[in-house]
């Protein structure tokens, strides 16, 4: 409400004051006197950032007003083509009458509406409206002590809307159908997420129970204490890594006073879950149940929170693969009493699971890296995550791949698939002339790639040279013993013949190693390999192919015939173990 006010002795005497005026300005300058204090500035051609806008309700008439008594709609300093809208009578009275004006910016349009007692004036002033500008009144009394006032006044600012509606009929049910569906499949991923984490930790439960029942299974261990153990199995307790996980060094704290402590290895599983579920149950079958001086002895077991932990022994001098090729290294260097003796040690540990245990047991990956050394340097088989028990009218063990390392695989498993204690002694051989040589199974003999047995072989084929494939680090030592060398030359090249039937059994072996009976006869020249032998598949090759994705329990009964093995048979079924090996 604006409502300009004099007296009426003041009119009479010709004081009365100018009047008032709303504006929209560029900026916030102190306006220059003359005319309400809006602008003395000389008429303009063209609009610029400098003009306003003002809405001047006059009490005086200047020299471009019509009289003195209406509202005038303003650019700079001239007056706009709209004609004056008189809203009181020239002559004032002494009642004061208010009056309502409504100003509306449309600013896409660039037009500016007047709305008086229920009039509209529009005209259009886009060349004039600045882009930034700040409203508000000036108001000027003259020489006149002329008393303005405004009642109220309100100022609201509307961002127009230059979108097409919205069809609220179509889109709310689009909206509503969205929100069903969303809703919907979010809950049947809820339901399957807790479904899958109710049925694994099921399982957990079941396998963890069946493990404590298993007969001869040591010690469980809380994850927990490994993992302090082996300080939060951090890298620098790392010892080794392979393709089923990680083993760490760990040291477990026992006594009242907590001082006296054990060293251990941690073999953590860390492959795709099936797999390691394999790996895990395969170990442990085997493993818990094998006592033998040969043989790293299994400490504990840890099943937890989804991680499977095996915790053995802790061999101070690590495998035997990181001294056999160490030759940066001298304190590492093994003398040729300690070679020997570790191939007598693997030996009669291989013999062990072949012929004494209970159950043939086939490692399926002999080779150095799973040679493990104790503090006396006394060898024991390792990593028995390949093992297989085999039943006690079995003689082989099938498999829909093959199991093991590249050089050290018996040609005839890579053709039928059979794993036997042949293919074992296969490897065996080889790992002896590997200790022998002090070379791997598989290298480069002058610049030429070839494997270790087929070297060997043809230095045996020339006459008095087979002494040339000893390692020269141990030629020199005092106690080398050529005949020893020969023999083990010999052994390992027997066990590598290429034709299963023409290799000793353990039996024959550790009878060699002992020195009771002489070395084996060698052909000179390498054997070629003849499948399937002329003389036909060897009683040892009889068994029926058994698909390995189809583990049921009546196989597994075959290859065992403890409860225990059954069970863990079962248990591997609910893990969804779809392979072996």
């Amino acid at each position: 409400m604006i409502v300009p006010y004099s007296s009426p002795a003041e009119e009479v005497a010709g004081w009365n004051g100018e009047g008032l005026a709303f504006i929209i300005v560029p900026a916030l300058n102190s306006p220059p006197l003359g005319i309400l204090g809006l602008s003395n500035n000389p008429p303009k051609a063209a609009a610029t950032d400098g003009d306003f806008i003002a809405f001047k309700f006059n009490t005086v008439k200047q020299s471009s007003d019509p009289d003195d008594n209406s509202i005038i709609l303003s650019v700079g300093i001239f007056t706009s083509s709209l004609s004056p809208v008189e809203i009181i009578n020239a002559s004032i009275q002494a009642t004061t009458k208010n009056h309502t004006v409504r100003i509306m910016l449309d600013k896409p349009q660039a037009e500016i509406t007047m709305d008086v007692e229920g009039r509209t004036y529009k005209t259009n002033f886009s060349a004039h409206v600045p882009q930034r500008a700040f409203v508000g009144f000036l108001a000027s009394t003259g020489v006149s002590s002329e008393l303005h006032s405004i009642s109220s006044w309100s100022l609201r600012i509307e961002l127009e809307h230059y979108g097409k509606d919205i069809d609220w009929k179509v889109t709310l049910p689009a909206v509503l159908g969205c929100i069903c569906v969303t809703a919907i499949m979010n809950i049947f991923v809820a339901a399957f997420y807790f479904n899958s984490k109710y049925n694994k930790l099921k399982m957990e439960l079941v396998l963890s129970e069946t493990l404590r029942r298993l007969p001869g299974m040591p010690r469980e261990f809380k994850h927990a204490t490994m993992r302090k153990a082996t300080d939060n199995f951090h890298e620098a307790r790392k010892l080794g890594k392979g393709g089923f996980g990680a083993v760490y060094k760990g040291t477990l704290w026992s006594g009242k006073d907590g001082m006296a402590c054990v060293e251990v290895a941690v073999k953590k599983f860390t492959r795709n879950e099936n797999r390691c579920y394999d790996d895990f149950l395969a170990e442990i079958d085997i493993i818990n149940r094998l006592r033998h001086r040969n043989i790293v002895p299994l400490v504990g077991w840890c099943y937890e929170k989804g991680e499977l932990l095996l915790i053995y022994e802790y061999m101070p001098n690590g495998s035997l693969d990181q001294h056999l090729c160490s030759s940066s290294q001298p304190e590492r260097i093994l003398g040729w009493t300690t070679r020997y003796n570790i191939v007598a040690d693997i030996a009669a540990g291989l013999h062990y699971v072949h012929h004494e245990h209970e159950h043939m047991v086939l490692h399926r990956d002999i080779k150095a890296s799973n040679i493990m050394l104790d503090s006396a340097f006394r060898a024991r088989l390792g990593d028995f995550g390949l093992a297989r028990i085999v039943g006690l009218d079995k003689n082989s063990y099938t498999d829909l791949g093959v199991a093991g390392t590249w050089g050290f695989i018996a040609p005839e498993y890579s053709v039928c698939h059979k794993a036997t204690r042949k293919t074992d002694i296969y490897a065996f051989g080889v790992l002896v002339l590997e200790i022998v040589t002090g070379r791997q199974a598989l290298c480069v003999f002058q610049d030429t790639f070839q494997l270790l047995v087929d070297w060997v072989w043809r230095l045996h084929r020339e006459e008095g040279r087979l002494l040339e494939a000893v390692d020269k680090k141990v030629v020199s030592m005092e106690d080398y013993d050529a005949d020893g060398a020969i023999r083990l030359l010999l052994l390992g090249l027997a066990c590598a013949n290429p034709n299963p039937v023409d290799r000793p059994s353990m039996a024959e072996v550790v009878r060699v190693v002992a020195k009771s009976v002489p070395a084996p006869d060698v052909p000179i020249v390498k054997p070629a390999f003849v499948w399937p032998p002329e003389d036909g598949i060897p009683h040892s090759f009889d068994d029926d192919i058994t698909e390995m994705s189809d583990l049921d329990e009546s196989h597994w009964e075959e290859t065992s015939s403890s409860d225990a093995l059954a069970v863990s048979a079962i248990i591997r079924r609910k893990a969804r173990v779809s392979s072996i090996g």
